[in-house]
């Protein structure tokens, strides 16, 4: 809303009164009274988030085949599954049914609060660190690790209709902050979201995976084996994600692991 105000016509002839500064202040004012900053956990005032909250939002120690459920040190498809799925493995940091969790994924997605990508990028990246630490431990053979070096991170796209409508991809922003973090290169352009379907939520198992075909494009150059990470807020069916690794790996990619704040 202030940046379509910014460009208005009432903007551009009374440019002294409605600096661009002033309106952004304004309407952090009136975002303020709708949504006053107070700990979504305690209530605490002036934090989102406070410092005993966040530390207090439990991580998965252990990681599952997403197919099966059996338990697998990082998330890897077993043998008899992986053939279901264009993804070397899905990474959960957290629970949805978190009620702090739940409300950050929530009030980030629907209520537009972008500030928030903070602390769900911080929760994937204290998550992802303790993988990597576990990994030196015991030795895994897990290419994806051994070769951060040359791993690229790509958020989930939104199709333009979604992306003008919410004014962010909630993706991409945790994304970003979360390569900032690690020093990892992004890629978050030519991944793209060509099909306009109904939102994922709203269908079963069955039909999610129907609905999301061919719904990614790659726009980029081969990627020659190159491993990736697909980052997304929440991960239900694992349809969303293993549509965009499919055509990640028509392109040449390497391993793609899924890592999501939580599964819904």
């Amino acid at each position: 809303f202030a940046d379509c105000f910014l460009e208005s016509p009432c903007f551009m002839n009374n440019s002294k009164l409605f600096s661009k500064k002033n309106v952004q202040n304004a309407w952090a004012f009136f975002l303020d009274l709708i949504f006053p900053v107070e700990c979504l956990g305690c209530g605490e005032e002036g934090h989102w988030v406070c410092v005993d909250c966040f530390h207090g939002i439990k991580l998965n120690n252990f990681q599952r085949c997403f197919h099966c459920k059996k338990n697998h040190d990082f998330g890897k498809f077993c043998i008899s599954c992986k053939e279901e799925y264009y993804l070397a493995g899905i990474w959960i940091a957290c629970d949805y049914d978190d009620e702090l969790v739940n409300s950050l994924i929530k009030k980030f997605k629907y209520n537009f609060i972008k500030d928030l990508d903070y602390f769900l990028s911080k929760i994937l990246f204290i998550f992802l660190s303790g993988l990597r630490n576990k990994e030196r431990i015991i030795n895994s053979n897990l290419k994806v690790f051994k070769n951060f070096e040359d791993l690229l991170i790509i958020p989930v796209p939104l199709h333009p209709k979604r992306l003008r409508f919410r004014g962010f991809n909630q993706s991409e922003e945790i994304a970003l902050k979360l390569a900032n973090y690690l020093d990892f290169k992004i890629d978050s352009e030519q991944l793209v979201r060509i099909k306009h379907n109904k939102p994922q939520a709203k269908l079963n198992e069955s039909k999610r995976f129907e609905n999301i075909k061919n719904c990614f494009a790659w726009r980029g150059d081969n990627l020659r084996g190159r491993n990736i990470l697909l980052v997304d807020d929440v991960v239900t069916t694992g349809a969303t994600l293993n549509e965009a690794a499919r055509v990640l790996k028509e392109n040449g990619a390497g391993q793609v692991w899924g890592l999501a704040v939580a599964k819904g």
